[in-house]
This record gives C-alpha cells, sequence and structure tokens, in this order.
C-alpha cells in the first residue's frame, strides 16, 4: 500500500492508503482536528514540500467520497 503525504496549509499527515482520494479522507477522519469548508488538500507520494505530481482535492470532492461511501454502506445493510 503506497505511503501519502497530506496537507491541508495547516496540519499534515503520512498515511497508507490505495489512492490519493483515499489517503485525503483517511487523514480528515482519523487525523485532522478541523475541516475547511471550500479548502483542499494537497497530497504528494514523495513529501510535504510542493511536487509537479501533487494531487489537489477540494473539501466538496472529499465530502462527497465520504458521503457516497455512507451511502453505500447503507444500501448494503451495514448500519456503520
Amino acid at each position: 500500500m503506497p505511503k501519502y503525504y497530506v496537507r491541508d496549509g495547516v496540519e499534515r499527515a503520512i498515511v497508507d492508503a490505495d489512492t490519493e482520494l483515499e489517503a485525503c479522507v483517511k487523514s480528515v477522519l482519523f487525523f485532522f482536528n478541523s475541516f475547511v469548508v471550500n479548502g483542499f488538500f494537497i497530497i504528494s507520494e514523495v513529501g510535504f514540500g510542493e511536487h509537479e505530481d501533487d494531487k489537489v482535492y477540494s473539501s466538496s470532492m472529499v465530502l462527497d467520497y465520504i458521503s457516497e461511501k455512507q451511502k453505500k454502506r447503507k444500501k448494503d445493510g451495514d448500519s456503520s
């Protein structure tokens, strides 16, 4: 599983995840103390500095992903 460096301008986390977006979600849910509406997250496989290959996800994209995962769980009968 790849290691990702996730930052939001204030907070940072290093997490293992299958994809950049999942790393971002994991950071938001388990490591960051806040969630900025209309903010963004920068994800890298190299480190916390700025890199050409960094991915940027908006906070609305992260919320949509979490919402869709939750809907799928409920549909599949998982109450958690």
